[in-house]
């Protein structure tokens, strides 16, 4: 009985010492804001397009067109590590405006007239 025990109470120290390596909401945001930094370098509005990560990472974030599938990955992959310690969460998201390419980057423009 006392060796189950201690199995047991291993397993619980495992178990806690992964969710401490868990990464939190915050630097889950800030990796993806480097990619997306990285990724959103334009000369015209005609390179930009929409990416719609998800929560916790946005609605929507302007990139490249060519770096499109790389932002996307690099988005689901912080997601499922994300909501792989049982965290998750859900927000509406509105719709964006135009896109521009404003001083080289990719952004959402102004959608009032």
């Amino acid at each position: 009985m006392r060796a189950k025990g201690m199995v047991l109470s291993i397993i619980g120290l495992i178990g806690l010492i992964g969710a401490g390596c868990a990464k939190s909401e915050e630097e889950i945001q800030e990796e993806f804001d480097a990619i997306v930094a990285e990724s959103n370098a334009c000369n015209d509005a005609s390179e930009c397009v929409y990416v719609t990560p998800g929560c916790p990472l946005g609605c929507f974030v302007a990139v490249n067109s060519a770096k499109k599938a790389y932002v996307e990955e690099e988005a689901r992959a912080l997601i499922e590590d994300y909501n792989g310690f049982g965290r998750s969460c859900a927000y509406e998201c509105v719709t964006p405006g135009p896109l521009e390419c404003a001083a080289g980057r990719c952004q959402e423009g102004d959608a009032s007239p």
